[in-house]
């Protein structure tokens, strides 16, 4: 199955897509991530026979690369945040008084971990004044 196909299909199953209705857990993400490092050395065998093909190889190692990040933030934040991102199926109870915030990372360029934090968020519009 090419690279692409089966990032996508990573992230549909493991990450909580549309075909899992967009239901995830612990288990199933720390599964899908042991998978994208098995897809990662795999795509550092990628080649390409022309510009177009190349182009498509560095696309598809950018995208693997947001979707490994995707995986942290999802694996960070305990708590369901819907509607529109994700159900944990450990986690069902959306969490407003600890998981309001927004998630930010920084990853480790020579050993590949992540920094999870959370940061404060600011609403330029309060919700009453709608």
């Amino acid at each position: 199955m090419p690279g692409l196909q089966r990032l996508q299909k990573l992230m549909d199953e493991y990450c909580g897509g549309v075909t899992v209705s967009y239901m995830t857990n612990d288990k199933l993400l720390a599964m899908g991530m042991q998978k994208m490092v098995i897809l990662e050395e795999d795509l550092d065998k990628v080649a390409a026979e022309d510009i177009h093909q190349l182009m498509r190889a560095w696309e598809l190692k950018h995208r693997h690369r947001t979707s490994e990040c995707v995986f942290h933030h999802t694996l960070f934040r305990e708590e369901t945040r819907w509607p529109g991102y994700y159900y944990r199926g450990d986690k069902m109870k959306l969490d407003d008084e600890n998981w309001h915030v927004l998630t930010t990372s920084q990853r480790d360029r020579d050993t590949g971990e992540y920094k999870m934090e959370k940061q404060p968020l600011y609403h330029l519009i309060d919700n009453e004044e709608k």
